[in-house]
């Protein structure tokens, strides 16, 4: 999860959005809680443990500004970075979840 926004908070695309939800310090308060509910939603979706109560759509339509190419570059990001981290069996489970969830959001959002 570090890796992903650690990159992510200086990606072009991608930065603003965190920075301006999350600030730029990954080190803050804020973001260690952020890493530590996604790193809760993933155990939860991968090995479907009973540990993210949270709406991960619902998060992100408060953030109107959001667009569909937003969502293109999180994928691409968030995939190298699984790739780089895990194996590449583990890589292609977060890759093809990551690609589910963007798809459902952008299904349930079409004014994206």
């Amino acid at each position: 999860m570090t890796s992903f926004y650690e990159k992510a908070i200086h990606d072009q695309k991608l930065g603003p959005f965190f920075i301006d939800e999350l600030g730029d310090d990954i080190s803050s308060e804020d973001w260690i809680d952020h890493i530590d509910l996604l790193a809760d939603f993933w155990l939860a979706k991968i090995l479907g443990e009973d540990t993210y109560y949270g709406n991960f759509v619902g998060a992100h339509v408060k953030m109107p500004h959001l667009k569909r190419e937003t969502f293109t570059r999180w994928l691409e990001l968030f995939s190298t970075t699984a790739d780089e981290v895990y194996v590449t069996d583990i890589a292609e489970v977060f890759k093809k979840k990551g690609e589910q969830f963007s798809k459902q959001f952008l299904n349930t959002n079409k004014k994206i």
